[in-house]
């Protein structure tokens, strides 16, 4: 018996790893749909997707609020688009949402607890508000809230032309307690108006993430061919039009003209032609045959 060193068997394994995985990525396909046209059978099918795609909006709150106002700052812009996002779901039936994430924030300036407290009923109200806008009732959504770090300041101060950015910086990513950074801004009087009035107000939100996939439609033709098929012909009826007499001078001549002429004459049909790839009548009607022997 032909012995499989230890080399050999690991790549096999491999290969059989990667056979496997292969199998497993192949998307799901479902038959949806199979017509003929001319010579080609054409299929439709929907191509399942598990490529996540995200869509963010943020809505922003007033100082000390929790409540989810449609009027305040961005917030009409942005409803409108969970609107559409949501409408269009209604209709896309290729769309399938995975989950809902929604996260609210507060900003450092403040005491912790009150702040850790405002951004949970930030996303809790703003999830209770979605669910009656969206009836969002059996997905699958997760809230989480957090309070921004004093730290997040940092990008805006680099860029401000503040006089004491550097000192500024020092503080804000330092380990000292919220409530002390918080402390020493304010005595910084023109830094803290420039805070309090163009940085703070925007880390007051919550964000809502909704993740979801797009399922695609495919569609393959494959050529073959009608094979012709025979038609049936059907008799109906069937009758014999003899020619009218004509009057003849003389008898004899009638008696002798009478035979052949019985000889003469059409022979009628009325038939049904039944195509028998479809399975229909096609046509109706009488035919008739030359002059009958």
């Amino acid at each position: 018996m032909r012995q499989i060193t230890s080399l050999g068997a690991a790549l096999l394994l491999c290969a059989g790893a990667v056979t496997t995985y292969a199998q497993a990525q192949q998307p799901t396909r479902e038959l949806t749909r199979e017509w003929r046209d001319g010579d080609y059978i054409v299929r439709q099918y929907i191509v399942a997707s598990d490529s996540v795609q995200n869509s963010e909006y943020e809505i922003h709150y007033a100082i000390n609020s929790a409540t989810t106002s449609p009027t305040f700052d961005q917030n009409g812009s942005e409803l409108k688009r969970l609107d559409a996002f949501f409408d269009e779901l209604k209709r896309d039936t290729l769309r399938h949402i995975t989950s809902i994430a929604i996260t609210g924030y507060a900003s450092p300036d403040g005491t912790t607890q009150f702040n850790t407290e405002l951004a949970r009923q930030r996303a809790q109200q703003l999830s209770t508000m979605l669910d009656k806008r969206y009836m969002l009732k059996g997905q699958n959504i997760t809230i989480t809230s957090q309070v921004v770090p004093w730290s997040d300041t940092s990008d805006a101060i680099e860029h401000s032309s503040l006089d004491n950015s550097a000192t500024l910086l020092r503080l804000v990513n330092s380990n000292e307690p919220p409530m002390t950074i918080d402390h020493k801004l304010k005595q910084e009087v023109k830094a803290w108006e420039w805070l309090k009035d163009d940085i703070l107000p925007d880390m007051r939100r919550a964000v809502v993430v909704v993740s979801y996939t797009e399922d695609k439609t495919e569609s393959s033709s494959e050529y073959l061919p009608v094979a012709s098929q025979p038609t049936e012909i059907i008799l109906v009826e069937e009758w014999h039009e003899r020619p009218k007499e004509e009057h003849h001078k003389h008898k004899d001549a009638h008696h002798k003209a009478e035979n052949k002429e019985h000889k003469r004459g059409k022979l009628h049909r009325n038939v049904v032609i039944v195509d028998e790839w479809e399975g229909v009548i096609i046509d109706l009607g009488a035919a008739s045959e030359g002059e009958a022997q």
